[in-house]
């Protein structure tokens, strides 16, 4: 592509194209094959957020919906719908906030753990082969790079 607009037009500076586009093909094909790991356990990229996100704060006492949609970076409605997918598999349950009666706490079922744990096995086994060819030090470097790319897209 770069070749071809250096032929049609060699006097735009097309370089950025190489980094921007291997950033977005690197990542269809990552949600890809993540994807395709999470089907045989029944579960979406969002629902694995979801379990996972739980699993990882562990808040005694449940997660307010609202901490989980932000961290998904979702509305709440979004959210909602996830968490009644999730409800209906018996992965999560909802129970009153102890401190806010108008409020609910989301938690994992001991089903939902289980398939948290093996979801995320899965999802770290893809990473892992995805970034097989990088040494440590190279995917330490990358991850710096990359950070210093998304950062400012975040504000």
């Amino acid at each position: 592509m770069v070749a071809e607009w250096a032929e049609a037009a060699p006097e735009l500076d097309v370089s950025v194209l190489q980094v921007i586009g291997r950033l977005l093909r690197g990542a269809e094909r990552t949600e890809q094959r993540l994807t395709a790991a999470l089907a045989p356990l029944g579960l979406s990229y969002a629902d694995f957020d979801v379990i996972n996100t739980l699993r990882r704060r562990n808040d005694h006492g449940g997660t307010h919906p609202r901490d989980l949609a932000r961290s998904a970076l979702v509305t709440s409605g979004a959210m909602t719908a996830r968490l009644d997918r999730l409800l209906d598999r018996g992965l999560v349950r909802r129970r009153a906030d102890a401190d806010d009666r108008r409020a609910i706490r989301i938690s994992l079922t001991r089903k939902g753990e289980r398939l948290a744990t093996e979801a995320l096995d899965a999802v770290l086994a893809v990473d892992e082969e995805i970034l097989a060819p990088l040494s440590e030090r190279q995917r330490t470097a990358l991850a710096a790079t990359l950070k210093r790319i998304v950062l400012p897209l975040e504000s």
